[in-house]
């Protein structure tokens, strides 16, 4: 179980908001060697874990201490798109026409 307390950790402040820096900070929570590819053994190895409770709590408290860093970085990532219009979408042209030329002939439409 956990328990969760609305402030952070630390005090994120950003001056400006920068989309390629939130980019690179969302690399930092599920990219390759992003937090969530380092908390989820620590929780899954606390639950798996059948020694001495104090091994169970040390993976446990770990995973949970991954989990407050992707609140802040998440925080981060979103004081960084504050203000900016909506984007849209990065699909290319390409997939898009792919896209409704399999809706159309799903529906029997050519």
């Amino acid at each position: 179980m956990f328990h969760h307390h609305k402030e952070l950790a630390y005090t994120a402040r950003v001056d400006k908001p920068n989309p390629i820096f939130a980019r690179m900070l969302q690399q930092a929570i599920g990219g390759p060697e992003g937090e969530m590819r380092v908390m989820n053994p620590y929780l899954f190895q606390a639950r798996g874990a059948r020694g001495p409770k104090k091994y169970r709590d040390m993976f446990l408290h770990t995973g949970t201490e991954e989990i407050g860093h992707i609140e802040m970085l998440a925080t981060a990532v979103a004081m960084n798109l504050d203000g900016l219009p909506p984007r849209r979408s990065t699909t290319s042209s390409r997939t898009r026409s792919c896209r409704r030329a399999w809706v159309a002939s799903s529906r029997g439409i050519s």
